[in-house]
Parts: structure tokens; C-alpha cells; sequence
């Protein structure tokens, strides 16, 4: 990773935003966006929500946010999300369907969503003319095998660090420590979806992002070869993993299809 491939994110930010709105969840992703917007844009343009759902938040990852926030020297606002979620969690189960706890997770993910849009419909309307855009924080990593959600996490306006693998995250960050941009604190290095004490990436997913990052490389390189070659039992364990969880998620970060309707309406 170089200064080369920061600045063409930073282009590429400044081409398509004039304000950016970033959830900070404390997690490498998001701070590593909310540093590319602020290189991109200035901190005067930079709005950084952090969005507890407890108490557990607020002390762990929250915190990490509020330091960042203040670091970078953004527009930092808290916001508790717990409301949002829970009512959401509440009607769902007073209409009799299961709320899981993943399910309860995906509520926060998409509370969290109407909170940053609500951010960003207030900003355009106050800074008329201006491009207010949510931005995106997920990586390559991540997104590739669909471990975010739907409506949460995986919507957003701009996605600066969608081709970045997590490695290349760190890589990113790691030269925002060495410039003083952000302090090594301000990275988290056990990525976690904070849905409660000790929970981890890895654990939910049973591979680290390392070991799955030679997987997606193959999967990509060999895309429209991989049900084959997985017939042919030659796709190790982990990467026949990350190419089933794909297949099964790529339709969260594919536009919702559209019925071709339009040619029969019209004869």
C-alpha cells in the first residue's frame, strides 16, 4: 500500500461528494473512511455519527469513535440507536415472527441507516447545491462474501474502500498512524460486529479475513469457472466457503431487479 492508491481514493471522494456522512462504528473500515474524507475533503466537511445501541457500545467501541471524532477534528455527533431498534425488534415479534439475534443485529444495522440519511437530508437542505452523500465502509473483504446487512451496512452512496482487502485496511490506516493523522489506539484489530461481549468476525465466520483473502483472490480470478472446478474437488475448504457464502449473498450489493414489462404495455 502506498500514498498513491490514498490519493486515487481521495480523487475519486472528492469527485463524487462535497459533504460526507460517515457512521463511526469504532471498527478499522469506518475510521479508515472517515480519515480518507477528511484527507479528501477537510474536516469541516466530514460528519461523523457514532451510534451506541447500550451501554456496552458506548464504553467500548463508541469510545473509540468519540477519540477518532475528535482527533480528526469532524463534526462528531452521538446518537443512541436503542429506540429505533427495539421498536423495530418489538413489532416484528408482536406480529409473531422470530427475532433472533441476528436479526435484532440487522435492526441496529438498518437503525443506524435512517439515522446517517436523516443526517445527510438535513445537510443537503441546509447546504443547498452541495453533495451530501452516506458514505460506505465496506471492504472487499467483507463485502465479497456478504457479511453485512441488507438495508444496513451494505447501502450507503459511495463505497471508497470497496476494492480494499481488510489486509490493505490496516495497510491504509497503519500510514495515517505513521503521518499523525490518527494515533494507533484509533484502530481496532479485532474486527467485531459489536453485537455483544467477545463476539468476533472470526468467530462468526470460522476463517479470519487473512486466511479467506487467498480465496476471494481465486474466486474472482477464476469466477465464472468456480462451480467446476469445485465439482472437480480441486477448491480447498476455505475457499469453497467464501465462494458458497457469495453465491448466497451477492444480492445485497446487486440493484434490485426490474420486471422488463415495459414492451408488452406499450404494443
Amino acid at each position: 500500500m502506498n500514498q498513491k492508491i490514498i490519493e486515487s481514493i481521495c480523487k475519486g471522494i472528492r469527485a463524487s461528494v462535497d459533504i460526507a456522512v460517515v457512521g463511526l462504528s469504532g471498527g478499522a473500515d469506518s475510521t479508515l473512511v472517515a480519515c480518507l474524507c477528511t484527507r479528501a475533503l477537510g474536516c469541516e466537511n466530514v460528519y461523523g455519527a457514532g451510534m451506541p445501541y447500550n451501554e456496552f457500545d458506548k464504553e467500548t467501541f463508541n469510545s473509540r469513535s468519540a477519540s477518532l471524532g475528535s482527533k480528526l477534528g469532524i463534526n462528531y455527533h452521538e446518537v443512541s440507536i436503542s429506540k429505533i431498534a427495539d421498536a423495530v425488534d418489538e413489532v416484528v415479534a408482536g406480529s409473531g415472527f422470530e427475532v433472533s439475534t441476528l436479526n435484532s443485529g440487522n435492526s441496529r444495522s438498518r437503525a443506524r441507516m435512517c439515522v446517517l440519511y436523516s443526517f445527510a437530508h438535513s445537510l443537503a437542505t441546509k447546504f443547498a447545491g452541495k453533495k451530501v452523500r452516506v458514505m460506505g465502509t465496506g471492504n472487499l473483504s467483507e463485502d465479497f462474501i456478504g457479511y453485512d446487512t441488507k438495508g444496513g451496512d451494505a447501502l450507503a452512496d459511495i463505497f471508497p474502500i470497496g476494492e480494499l482487502y481488510k489486509s490493505e485496511v490496516y495497510q491504509c490506516l497503519d500510514l495515517f498512524v505513521a503521518e499523525g493523522l490518527i494515533d494507533d489506539c484509533h484502530i481496532d484489530r479485532v474486527p467485531s460486529a459489536g453485537l455483544e461481549s467477545g463476539q468476533t468476525d472470526e468467530g462468526d465466520l470460522g476463517f479470519s479475513y487473512d486466511k479467506m483473502q487467498n480465496g476471494i483472490i481465486y474466486c474472482r480470478k477464476y469466477y465464472d469457472e468456480m462451480d467446476e472446478k469445485i465439482k472437480q474437488g480441486g477448491v480447498d475448504e476455505v475457499t469453497k466457503f467464501v465462494w458458497t457464502r457469495h453465491l448466497a449473498n451477492k444480492h445485497k450489493h446487486e440493484a434490485p431487479p426490474v420486471l422488463a414489462l415495459r414492451d408488452m404495455l406499450d404494443e
